[in-house]
């Protein structure tokens, strides 16, 4: 499990805590208030005993005491118990909205790998190298159907994981079928034209990934230099 994990049970496990505390004092605060009340019935009832009555007008008094103590021990644990809820559910927040390790990682992959495949299909139509050319396009075919063991973190949204899943797939796709082409036949035209549309394609995908985790295309950049 990741630090965020740790966090998300640590500290919903003090706000349950917490919660438990200020529920006990909420509790033993009732009962106080209900012993208050029954001193204060039996004082009426021994207005002429003056010894008695002031016996237990001192016990009222450290009833109150201890009620007072109690109230602001449930209402400290009861903020504190909010506090925990709170931080718990804005560390879960944060990994349902931003990239975990992994997802980074391939996202950047990508990136790279997209950028370096463009490169190579620009060059392709040229004749010199062709060896070198095919040994480079089944390299980074390779690397591209390594996206089918890619799986978006499942902490992740629903909407998050659907951008991430079909980007993975996408990319998948691309290296299975480059991987199954030719220099010659990725110089033909018709070919040639597909894969840039497909590229382009996924490119759209995956500045759509981009701006749904909200990720600066220069970090990318930065990473892969």
């Amino acid at each position: 499990m990741s630090l965020l994990d740790w966090l998300f049970i640590g500290m919903l496990s003090l706000a349950i805590l917490c919660l438990l505390c200020s529920s006990i004092f909420f509790v033993r605060l009732i009962r106080i208030k209900q012993k208050i009340v029954q001193v204060q019935t039996i004082m009426e009832k021994k207005k002429k005993d003056k010894k008695k009555r002031k016996r237990f007008k001192r016990k009222v008094i450290s009833l109150k005491k201890k009620k007072k103590k109690r109230v602001q021990l449930s209402i400290l644990f009861l903020f504190l118990g909010i506090l925990f809820i709170s931080s718990a559910l804005f560390s879960r927040h944060y990994q349902a909205t931003n990239l975990g390790k992994l997802d980074s990682e391939g996202i950047a992959e990508g990136y790279y790998l997209l950028n370096t495949v463009t490169e190579q299909l620009s060059s392709i139509k040229e004749q010199q190298n062709s060896e070198k050319k095919q040994k480079n396009i089944r390299e980074l075919a390779a690397k591209l159907s390594g996206f089918g063991v890619r799986y978006a973190d499942p902490r992740l949204t629903v909407e998050g994981q659907r951008h991430l899943n079909r980007y993975y797939a996408q990319m998948k796709e691309l290296g299975l079928n480059l991987n199954n082409q030719s220099v010659e036949s990725l110089q033909q035209e018709e070919i040639f034209e597909g894969y840039q549309k497909d590229i382009k394609n996924i490119v759209q995908i995956q500045d759509n990934v981009l701006r749904y985790f909200k990720v600066k295309e220069s970090t990318l950049t930065r990473k892969n230099k």
